[in-house]
């Protein structure tokens, strides 16, 4: 049965990770509960696991974040990229490995990320800039930021040369894609048809493939 996380009536904004949970105050306060192997809930702390929210850090103005197993990532109201937790293949954009990364910190000096996501258990980032671009970076074994002789990319690199996305969500290894005119985009694992292309499941795409000529209104992803 639903139990309550807090007594608090001024929460905006709820997201999970995979074993952990984020939520955005609506005084732009971050707070996290559950999993913090490898400091993936950012509390600047090697404990395991709490089972209480704990503010992260005493940053004002939030605007989303995205957990995956192990690490995050989140962007400010200044338009501004963080993250934090494990870095064993670049996921923390700053061009090191594999230094973990216990609290948050900003990813390059841009000012104009609009969305960034995490994927579930591959260690890759994906982002949106507010020029509508699309953007990419950590370790590639699953396709989602380049083609099989890409390994890894260790800061954000531009995937796409259009400037026309809108949304995004990722799953385990793959992600979806909406563009401002409403089509489906897919790209990375698709093994058990989460791609939607009717391609041989055992391929991996290495960039956005559109997927229908309906138009749609939200995506989501499971795992």
């Amino acid at each position: 049965n639903p139990i309550s996380l807090s007594s608090s009536l001024n929460w905006q904004k709820i997201t999970c990770g995979e074993y952990n949970t984020f939520v955005i105050g609506i005084n732009g306060t971050l707070w996290g509960t559950g999993n913090n192997t490898y400091g993936a809930l950012g509390i600047n702390s090697t404990e395991l696991y709490t089972t209480a929210l704990i503010q992260i850090g005493t940053s004002t103005n939030w605007k989303q974040v995205s957990g995956s197993g192990y690490f995050t990532l989140a962007t400010k109201t200044d338009n501004t990229l963080w993250g934090w937790g494990q870095n064993n293949s670049y996921q923390m954009g700053n061009a090191t490995c594999c230094n973990d990364r216990l609290s948050p910190g900003q990813i390059g000096t841009a000012t104009d990320w609009k969305l960034a996501v995490a994927c579930t258990s591959t260690p890759v980032g994906l982002a949106l800039k507010l020029d509508g671009t699309l953007w990419g970076w950590g370790g590639n074994g699953s396709g989602l930021i380049g083609e099989s002789n890409v390994s890894s990319r260790s800061v954000p690199t531009l995937l796409s040369p259009d400037t026309d996305w809108e949304t995004l969500a990722v799953g385990a290894a793959h992600a979806l894609a909406l563009k401002t005119d409403g089509t489906l985009w897919a790209w990375g694992v698709g093994y058990n048809g989460q791609t939607g292309d009717n391609l041989t499941p055992l391929y991996f795409r290495s960039s956005p493939r559109q997927i229908g000529t309906d138009t749609w209104s939200y995506i989501a992803c499971g795992f």
